[in-house]
């Protein structure tokens, strides 16, 4: 009973958290609650399907409104964080499509070596993963 208990009340926090974001139409919040439903190192699946894919919408919708707004590095993060979205709910052209905007957005840019050398190898290892 404890364990439901602390699964109602963290999913409502997280919900509480993404319906906060989506009102402050700011894009580090709401990168951040897309990481929290779609890029999170804890198991997710088992939370309400319809809900977590409807905020999901919602935060990727308002995230795409914001990025002509962003420089090309927030746009790529911005690319990326969304495209687990999309793999996650099935819609794996668009979520290559988005990671491949982000690696030409990270291939343009002037940076370190190192540095774009980092977030190339990161972009190609997710673009391989939605591609299987």
């Amino acid at each position: 009973m404890i364990k439901l208990h602390a699964f109602e009340a963290g999913w409502i926090a997280l919900g509480r958290f993404a319906r906060d974001a989506i009102e402050r139409n700011c894009a580090d919040w709401l990168l951040a609650a897309m990481r929290q439903l779609f890029c999170s190192p804890y198991e997710y699946s088992s939370l309400p399907f319809a809900e977590r894919f409807s905020m999901g919408k919602e935060l990727s919708d308002c995230i795409l409104r914001l990025c002509p707004k962003q420089d090309a590095l927030s746009r790529a993060e911005s690319y990326e964080k969304i495209a687990s979205y999309y793999h996650e709910n099935g819609e794996k052209s668009r979520a290559v499509e988005l990671v491949e905007q982000a690696l030409a957005l990270v291939q343009g840019e002037t940076l370190s070596d190192d540095v774009k050398q980092e977030w190339i190898a990161d972009l190609m290892r997710v673009l391989g993963k939605y591609k299987q």
